[in-house]
């Protein structure tokens, strides 16, 4: 069995920047273990399967599957944009239907992605699920343990740690300089209490403080539970991000709100993700997450 795949670079407009992406556009008949298998493999932080494309024609777009090497997820942000970036690619919509959102089905339900063409360039965006505050972990010392880093460098903020789901459930760890940021040194078994109080032990730190002029926050990701050490681009986490600085009136609240993201920075792998949503009650609705998508290369696996 030969298995065509794409290595799309998410969240960036130049090549090795952005999260890395395995995509699968005809993974229709794959069997999940095999799935599973072809994701540890690659050891990128997503791996995804398309299915069903075309066979619904005027229906609910397509099927995606997505697996970090440990485990299959519900939902993926940067494999549902690298998916819909490779239709194009590869001609699965016409000029017409690329002008309408796709609809992709996960196991997380039905999630929409737009496109838009700006000043030449194509950007493709998430619609996020209504986001929902699942409640603020009061552990400080074992959220500053586990990025070993002091108790201070969180509590000064005077911000919560939180978790907040647009997907997926995210865990929200404000800090307060970029300096705390390059301190991290992420240590798995305070990251295993973590789990055990939460049922998973992942961490989306963030600062108002950036590098680049135009950007709002400066973020980083370690999922060390689904076998990610640390993720260049997050895009369902960005979308959390975005309705806890809403929430928390660290952006300025108005009807419509763009907020850029940095991530990946410390990693080599610089990415660039926009987060937009309207405002309603002073709450975020209608979130929207979305950034640029390079393709590297192409191949094939033989895993007969």
């Amino acid at each position: 069995m030969n298995l065509d795949y794409l290595l799309i670079d998410v969240f960036t407009d130049t090549p090795f920047g952005g999260s890395r992406l395995y995509l699968f556009p005809h993974g229709d008949g794959i069997p999940a273990g095999l799935m599973q298998k072809v994701a540890q493999e690659l050891g990128a932080g997503e791996t995804a399967f398309i299915s069903g494309v075309g066979h619904e024609p005027g229906g609910d777009g397509a099927g995606l599957r997505v697996f970090t090497p440990s485990v299959e997820i519900p939902f993926g942000g940067h494999s549902v944009l690298g998916a819909t970036f490779a239709l194009d690619h590869l001609g699965l919509r016409d000029a017409a239907a690329a002008e309408a959102p796709f609809i992709w089905r996960l196991e997380a339900g039905l999630y929409e992605v737009d496109t838009r063409d700006q000043d030449g360039a194509r950007t493709y965006r998430l619609s996020l699920d209504r986001p929902e505050f699942m409640g603020q972990y009061f552990h400080r010392d074992k959220v500053a343990r586990t990025l070993g880093l002091d108790e201070e460098d969180i509590a000064i903020t005077g911000l919560p740690c939180e978790i907040v789901s647009t997907g997926l459930p995210i865990h929200v760890v404000p800090l307060a300089s970029l300096e705390a940021m390059a301190r991290i040194s992420l240590r798995r078994r305070h990251a295993d209490e973590i789990a055990r109080d939460l049922g998973f032990g992942d961490l989306f730190v963030f600062t108002c403080e950036t590098e680049m002029a135009d950007a709002d926050v400066h973020c980083r990701m370690f999922a060390p539970h689904f076998g990610i050490p640390e993720d260049a681009a997050s895009g369902a986490a960005t979308g959390a991000l975005a309705a806890y600085l809403i929430k928390h009136r660290l952006v300025k609240i108005q009807r419509q709100v763009r907020i850029i993201s940095e991530q990946g920075l410390e990693m080599g792998r610089p990415s660039r993700i926009i987060a937009e949503t309207s405002v309603a009650g002073g709450s975020a609705v209608d979130i929207k997450v979305g950034g640029q998508c390079v393709l590297v290369g192409a191949g094939a696996l033989n895993v007969s």
